[in-house]
């Protein structure tokens, strides 16, 4: 089960080490807290106008978005609050501060446990109403991204 594979609580960090996200597949992602969905079924379980809407969060970052094998991007159903009906608050915040391209190391944060959040993970955080402790993880892990490349 992929809830088992990002259990980091060993770790000696926080962030997410480049070497594990290497080791989870995209499989492993695509069927994490009930899997992916696609940006139709987005349309329809958010009730929104049309596709563009979803296409437009993607683009700028307000939306976990995976790319697939068959270079069509999916959506895990985990993010999003069925009432009301929307993005999960606190998504968007974390992915401006995670400021990373890299769309299977911004899913992989949300679905890490971590010492710095007593073993959760920023997704538990976030379903718990703990907005602010997942997005100060965010930035956290952004700063280490930065430090260690910097």
């Amino acid at each position: 089960m992929a809830g088992q594979i990002l259990n980091t609580q060993g770790s000696q960090r926080d962030s997410v080490q480049p070497s594990f996200v290497a080791r989870i597949s995209a499989e492993d992602l695509f069927r994490a807290e009930g899997g992916c969905i696609s940006e139709q079924e987005v349309v329809d379980l958010l009730e929104l106008e049309n596709i563009t809407i979803v296409e437009d969060w993607r683009r700028y970052r307000q939306i976990v978005a995976i790319k697939s094998d068959t270079e069509t991007w999916m959506y895990p159903v985990w993010q999003f609050a069925r009432k009301p009906k929307r993005i999960m608050l606190g998504i968007r915040d974390c992915l401006a501060e995670l400021d990373s391209d890299d769309d299977l190391e911004n899913t992989v944060f949300f679905l890490s446990s971590m010492t710095r959040l007593a073993g959760k993970r920023p997704l538990d955080c976030l379903r718990a109403g703990k907005i602010e402790a997942a997005i100060k993880a965010a930035r956290t892990k952004a700063c280490a991204r930065t430090t260690l490349s910097g």
